[in-house]
């Protein structure tokens, strides 16, 4: 039951915590490929939309596994701790990992406590 809980929280905190925080590390920093740009060729094309780009995609990878850690090892601590017990959440992003191995450890961790 443990690992459902943690997927949960997992997800609720890459929404309402991560992607704030690495929107605010970032300070505008995006990714070239993010936001292609318009050559005089292009300009008798059609114009794409560009707000079909993926938010999480448009901040730098070292920036997004930062905040990752940073939030899911606070949270994983606090919930651990006050819970009594420790979870363990599912990713299916690779780059989600690292904050998703630290929630589980700073769970444990706080559990233990």
């Amino acid at each position: 039951m443990s690992w459902i809980v943690g997927t949960i929280v997992i997800f609720v905190l890459h929404a309402i915590g991560t992607l704030p925080l690495a929107r605010a590390l970032s300070k505008g920093r995006v990714h070239e490929s993010a936001a292609p740009a318009v050559t005089d060729a292009d300009a008798s094309q059609p114009q794409q939309d560009t707000t079909a780009i993926k938010v999480k995609d448009a901040i730098p990878t070292g920036i997004y596994i930062l905040a990752d850690v940073i939030v899911m090892g606070i949270a994983g601590f606090l919930i651990g701790l006050f819970t009594g017990y420790y979870f363990i959440g599912i990713s299916l992003q690779a780059r989600d990992w690292p904050g998703m191995i630290v929630f589980i450890l700073s769970s444990l961790l706080g559990s233990s406590i």
